[in-house]
């Protein structure tokens, strides 16, 4: 099947759920194509015969697509990949992912899956749906062969450090949590939420407990992360200027710093000690995937760890003070991500939960200090019935793919519609 070019091999069918919601099909010069119409609620798609994939484990999907008056080019525009045992029952269905896109005109749809287990036939599904007023057209579509995706193992620790009398102990506690966890050799270590800052002894104003980025305070725990070759994540008061902020700081491995958050969303006592929010989330790429940060409050607010979700993020971070198990579960579950939590509230308040939202470790008491898990990113995770029908679904990539983004355009208080009761 090696540089295999479906549409010289393959005969297309034509398919939609309803003659209300047809389109316009139409094959030409090996494109495909569908003209939508003014019908908004036009669901179309082209589907291949059964392509037999026996003894061949890994695949690797490509099309390029040129469209025009697409909003919504994740959801409207589709490809899937769906996989059937020698019975032909549908055991996985796989969206495609859009790659690349060339001033909007032309954009690559692509995907690199291994076959599970038992399945001898591949079929594929190209559409759209949605989109009043679009031409989309299809070409160069391939299915080949492809080596096996590796596993991406990441060593993640996280920590608990019960809070002390001063600054100064806060920063010798930081260090032996520091120099407890690296001793596993983790990739990334995550403190909790003000580690530094937050004492027993409350006379330090908070002018007093800021620093600037880069500044003392992450030199210090940038020797630690040189010394364990590891990442560091931790937060800090950040004074920048006559402002201070909520500051989550990645201290690479060289111990230089890689990047900062700053907390968007602050509870009323915070701003209230004269903290400021931050505006912007923000999403890194370190050198074993992309990660995203949010900080304590934030965490109930889901349009954080959508976004990061949405840009990219593989893991979401969560250092903080507050205890809530359940939000932090969901974010893993509804998002398709792994969460790494560094709490205050006791040490089991610190743990590392899976894409299905499962706990799969955590800091068991206080003297253990700090909990290791190696996961890994090309892992993926599935749930019977998820959105495809009869067969197993990723949630990660159906929760981006179908995502109805055009109904939260501007939402707030003036963009709710309130109907009376008849």
């Amino acid at each position: 099947m090696k540089n295999k070019n479906l549409l010289e091999n393959i005969e297309w069918t034509s398919w939609s759920p309803r003659k209300e919601l047809l389109p316009e099909f139409n094959i030409e010069n090996n494109e495909l194509s569908i003209v939508t119409g003014d019908n908004s609620h036009v669901y179309g798609e082209f589907k291949s015969n059964m392509i037999s994939i026996l003894n061949l484990r890994t695949i690797i999907f490509e099309a390029l697509v040129s469209c025009q008056n697409v909003k919504n080019k994740e959801n409207s525009i589709f490809a899937m990949i769906n996989f059937y045992n020698g019975q032909k029952k549908m055991l996985e269905r796989d969206y495609a992912d859009i790659v690349e896109t060339d001033g909007g005109k032309a954009i690559k749809l692509y995907r690199k899956l291994d076959a599970p287990e038992n399945a001898e036939y591949v079929m594929l599904e190209i559409g759209a749906r949605w989109c009043p007023g679009a031409v989309v057209e299809w070409r160069d579509i391939n299915l080949e062969t492809a080596e096996n995706n590796p596993p991406r193992i990441v060593k993640i620790a996280t920590t608990y450090k019960q809070q002390r009398d001063t600054l100064e102990e806060n920063l010798e506690g930081m260090i032996e949590t520091i120099n407890k966890a690296g001793e596993s050799n983790p990739d990334v270590i995550l403190l909790s939420e003000l580690v530094y800052e937050t004492c027993h002894n409350n006379n330090y104003t908070l002018d007093e407990k800021a620093q600037a980025i880069p500044g003392p305070l992450t030199d210090i725990i940038g020797e630690y992360a040189k010394k364990y070759n590891s990442y560091i994540i931790f937060t800090m008061n950040e004074k920048d200027g006559d402002i201070i902020y909520n500051t989550a700081v990645i201290i690479g491995r060289g111990g230089e710093i890689c990047g900062k958050y700053r907390k968007t969303h602050l509870p009323l006592a915070e701003a209230e000690w004269g903290t400021s929010p931050g505006n912007e989330l923000c999403v890194f790429d370190l050198d074993f995937g992309r990660i995203g940060i949010i900080i304590c409050y934030d965490q109930y607010f889901p349009e954080n760890s959508r976004t990061l979700a949405l840009m990219g993020a593989e893991i979401i971070f969560i250092p903080t003070m507050g205890e809530d198990e359940v939000v932090q579960r969901s974010i893993a579950r509804t998002n398709g991500v792994y969460v790494t939590v560094s709490g205050y509230t006791g040490s089991v308040s610190s743990r590392i939960i899976n894409p299905l939202g499962e706990i799969i470790n955590f800091v068991q008491n206080k003297d253990s200090v700090y909990a290791t898990e190696e996961i890994d990113l090309n892992k993926r995770f599935f749930t019977y019935w998820m959105s495809i029908g009869d067969g197993n679904g990723e949630t990660k990539v159906l929760f981006q793919k179908e995502r109805m983004i055009d109904n939260y355009n501007n939402v707030g208080k003036d963009s709710y519609i309130v109907k009376p009761m008849v």
